[in-house]
């Protein structure tokens, strides 16, 4: 980041924000659209299984005649031969279950490392006696924007910090409306989970220097472009990202249309909420 604030002459507001875009565009895009690529080819092999499933329950019925074997027998080798019929698929396609992970093996180190960076500049670490450190401070206290002119300072009008949670909220309400399938118990969980820690960013990038809670609102817009991006059928055949049935044809009226009817079903209720007669009381 001082490279590339010295090369370019940018204020620093500006080297952050184009630091961010540039380390995930090369680092996080790659492996987002990796990763789609492994999901498709998932849902693509687990449409083969049905006949596979077929096929196999019909050997094992033949085998069971053949070779007398009890039901307990033959449930355990026909629960042996498709799960080695899985493998054998996953293998031919690359495409292990453990792969579509790796955006966040990819997007949380370097969220970390960046964070860090820019504590180190606000800390002048490791050496605050160093001369670059305290210049490097120093531009910090000049080069931010707008209602934040000292980016070591906390954000008062807590402007950033709302965005953040509103950017992070936003993005997991667009992943769940993506779900063309009912979500399962554990993806409910999940899902609660990080609204739960989007809410809770809030406060912590309160806490925080300008510069830090700027990159991460930086990050989490390119996430939200990001995700988006991904969901258009013509995005996806440009990046070699294959089509399935799960593939939203006009992904963003899909979103338009889900979005609604969940704030106005949310409205619903808290309209009654607050006209029921223990509310008034």
């Amino acid at each position: 980041m001082i490279n590339m604030h010295d090369f370019t002459g940018l204020p620093w507001w500006a080297t952050i924000v184009m630091t961010t875009v540039g380390l995930r565009t090369l680092v996080t895009l790659p492996l987002a659209v990796y990763q789609n690529k492994i999901l498709t080819r998932l849902e693509q092999i687990s449409l083969e299984m049905p006949e596979l499933i077929k096929e196999l329950k019909a050997e094992t019925a033949f085998a069971m005649k053949k070779f007398n074997w009890t039901e307990k027998e033959a449930r355990i080798m026909y629960n042996h031969s498709l799960k080695k019929q899985w493998n054998k698929l996953i293998v031919k396609e690359n495409c292990h279950p453990a792969k579509t992970m790796v955006l966040l093996w990819g997007q949380i180190p370097l969220w970390i490392v960046q964070s860090v960076a820019i504590r180190n500049l606000v800390s002048m670490l490791p050496d605050p006696s160093a001369i670059e450190a305290q210049i490097a401070y120093t531009e910090l206290t000049l080069g931010g924007f707008g209602w934040i002119p000292n980016l070591t300072e906390l954000d008062h009008s807590l402007i950033l910090p709302i965005a953040l949670g509103v950017i992070n909220l936003s993005i997991i309400e667009i992943q769940a409306a993506s779900r063309t399938k009912l979500p399962s118990k554990l993806q409910t969980v999940f899902t609660n989970l990080f609204r739960a820690l989007s809410v809770l960013m809030v406060p912590i990038a309160a806490s925080v220097p300008s510069c830090l809670c700027l990159y991460w609102v930086t990050s989490s817009a390119y996430g939200l472009g990001q995700n988006l991006l991904l969901l258009s059928p013509r995005v996806r055949r440009a990046v070699g990202i294959p089509c399935v049935p799960s593939e939203l044809a006009h992904p963003y009226q899909h979103l338009r249309h889900t979005l609604a009817n969940k704030w106005g079903t949310l409205t619903s209720i808290s309209s009654r909420s607050s006209s029921s007669p223990g509310s008034k009381a």
